[in-house]
This record gives structure tokens, C-alpha cells and sequence, in this order.
């Protein structure tokens, strides 16, 4: 037969373990972000550039087929060249040399290091800035969008947070009144006999 101080310890140890699984570590909370572009948004440049960069705030996550960098004209025909390539935070399209002069849209989807997918669009310009206005015209409402956002309406993002942070607090309150109900039921008894 147990006595009320095993139970009084097992009841405190199995309320421990209760309150530090409902309490634990909780994932980050913020997703990376876009810090820089080469080309920058909104520069113009003198010739076409070899390739794109984008450099994150972290670690991008190598996941087959789920980061895309979408390069096109005005036209709206890509002007990427193979796949993109990873190196930690940084991203990197190769682009066709041979793109006109022009405005082109830059569209961006990387997974993050926290595993959430982020994405946005920018624009830059090849050649006269006043020619490749006029030509981009009627693509301007494409560049309208924001220029980044998390992507929390896609359901694997949203299944891979766990469980959000009020209902931990709630369950964990409510552990924590178990817990003492428990221990003041337990300690009356002791005190009556």
C-alpha cells in the first residue's frame, strides 16, 4: 500500500512531466526574411546580368522542387536559365545574357529554415529606363503585389507549427489547477487522519 507521501511525489512528478510537455520549447515563431537582391529592386541596369541573387536572413532549406526564381519580360516569357541553386542563405538563377532591353518581374518562393515557404516579386530594368517603362506598361499591375509574404494559407506550413500558443497556455493552466485540486485533496486526507 502506498503512502500518501508516495503519492504525494508521484502525483508532483507526473504533474512536472504534465506541465513541461504541454509547456516545452516552442518553434520560432517569425520567418526568414528577404534582406538583399543583386539586381536590386527597382535598379537599372546597363546590360542583362548572368545571374540573380537573393540573400535571406536564413538558411534556405534544399527541398526538391519547392524553391523557384521566375525571371520574365514584360512579355511575360522567362528569361531563367536552368534550375536555381542553394549556398545557406543566399539563392542564385542563372538568366539568359541575351534578354532585350526591358523591364523584367522577378518571382520568388524559397522554403525557409524554419520550414515555412516565404515568397514575393520585385522588378528591375535592362537598357533606358524611359523605353522599358513604356514597353512594361501593361504588366505594371503583376509588380503591384506585395514585395514579401509568408505563406501561411498553405496547409503544410500550417500543420508543421504545432500547437499555437494560447491553447498551450490554456492547457497548461488548467494542468497546473489539476495539479493543486489534486494536492489540496491529498493533503486534507492526510490532515484528517
Amino acid at each position: 500500500m502506498k503512502t500518501s507521501g508516495t503519492r504525494l511525489r508521484t502525483l508532483a512528478a507526473t504533474g512536472a512531466v504534465a506541465a513541461a510537455t504541454l509547456l516545452g520549447a516552442n518553434p520560432a515563431q517569425a520567418h526568414d526574411e528577404l534582406l538583399a537582391t543583386n539586381p536590386a529592386d527597382g535598379s537599372t541596369l546597363a546590360q542583362a546580368p548572368a545571374e540573380l541573387e537573393l540573400t535571406y536572413s536564413g538558411d534556405i532549406m534544399d527541398v526538391d522542387g519547392a524553391n523557384q526564381v521566375r525571371v520574365t519580360n514584360a512579355a511575360g516569357d522567362s528569361v531563367t536559365s536552368g534550375d536555381p541553386e542553394i549556398d545557406g542563405t543566399a539563392i542564385r538563377q542563372p538568366l539568359s545574357t541575351s534578354a532585350a532591353e526591358g523591364t523584367y518581374t522577378v518571382t520568388w518562393r524559397v522554403v525557409s529554415s524554419d520550414g515555412h515557404p516565404i515568397q514575393g516579386t520585385f522588378t528591375y530594368t535592362v537598357g533606358d529606363a524611359s523605353a522599358a517603362t513604356a514597353s512594361a506598361e501593361p504588366s505594371a499591375e503583376n509588380t503591384d503585389s506585395a514585395s514579401t509574404s509568408s505563406a501561411d494559407t498553405d496547409p503544410v506550413s500550417q500543420a508543421t507549427g504545432g500547437l499555437p500558443m494560447p491553447l498551450k497556455i490554456v492547457l497548461g493552466l488548467v494542468a497546473v489547477a489539476a495539479l493543486g485540486s489534486v494536492l489540496t485533496v491529498v493533503l486534507k486526507n492526510r490532515g484528517a487522519k
